[in-house]
């Protein structure tokens, strides 16, 4: 049976686990948590010393970190992927970088006769389920397509590396456009002495609860909302300036997280923290905070 090598077995790694779980695939694991890697194998998974120890035993990578630092360094350390990458392999990178780090990596991989595409991921789409955006060449895309149909409900190749993490990018501005909004005009009614429970209640708007209980405390494993959002408009930044693409709401929406990443606690990945930016605007500190009315 063909095994699936995953290096990064944060949240979404073991998503991807837990889909392979009942697959012809074999599958085995590295982390840099250990504990992350004993919770792997507590899905079938078999532990991995290092990114070159899962590659010799895999016929496909799958990397889902954190972002580019993280995906260079694994793909070129000693014990790295590329060490020991050999032709016939094919790996998949879901994690959210920058377009350039995909294509360096095909460029990487097609030297030693591997295939690769980048596969990042989005569950936050109106569509239900999880759905992967595609890059590579056609023929790494048919190389990796059975797999990306297992670890996704739906998927769709974009074109060469580098434009399947533009699509990803463009909807990390949405989603971290729309929520920097909402967090505005629940901060807008709340400074003017109105529930901005109503925003729900009377018209049916699905502004975050988070931000309506100003519930701040992380929910999602690994980096969090706040930083994924604010990393990736990062990105989505870079390109634009490479590009000479106007990015004038982005802008703002990334100094509003830029500013809440400074502000959150340790214990505060939420991106519903961004709320506390429009507070501190209006110098929030000295209202009476109450949760909005159920």
């Amino acid at each position: 049976m063909p095994t699936v090598g995953v290096i990064g077995v944060g949240y979404i790694g073991k998503t991807f686990l837990d889909r392979l779980a009942d697959t012809e695939y074999d599958t085995v694991a590295y982390d840099v948590d250990e504990s992350q890697v004993e919770a792997a194998t507590e899905r079938g998974a078999t532990a991995a010393e290092s990114p070159a120890d899962a590659t010799r035993d895999s016929e496909f990578l799958v990397l889902a970190l954190p972002g580019t630092p993280e995906v260079e360094a694994v793909m070129e350390s000693s014990d790295g992927v590329l060490s020991a990458l050999s032709a016939g392999q094919t790996v998949v990178d879901a994690t959210t970088t920058h377009p350039d780090t995909s294509r360096e990596c095909e460029r990487w991989c097609e030297e030693r006769d591997a295939a690769f595409v980048e596969a990042p991921i989005t569950r936050a789409a109106p569509r239900d389920g999880a759905h992967v955006m595609v890059g590579g060449t056609d023929d790494a895309y048919e190389s990796a397509r059975e797999l990306v149909e297992v670890l996704s409900d739906d998927h769709l190749h974009v074109g060469p590396a580098g434009k399947a993490t533009v699509l990803k990018l463009a909807l990390q501005m949405r989603y971290a456009g729309q929520n920097a909004l909402d967090a505005e005009i629940v901060e807008f009614t709340r400074d003017n002495g109105v529930d901005p429970a109503h925003l729900r209640d009377f018209f049916g708007m699905d502004v975050w609860e988070n931000y309506l209980d100003r519930e701040f405390a992380q929910d999602i494993e690994g980096l969090g909302g706040l930083a994924i959002w604010h990393k990736d408009i990062g990105y989505a930044r870079d390109v634009a300036r490479e590009n000479g693409t106007a990015l004038p709401i982005n802008a703002a929406v990334h100094e509003a997280y830029k500013a809440t990443v400074r502000r959150a606690g340790s214990d505060e990945g939420h991106a519903a923290t961004l709320l506390r930016y429009w507070e501190l605007l209006n110098d929030a500190a000295e209202r009476e905070f109450q949760p909005a009315g159920d």
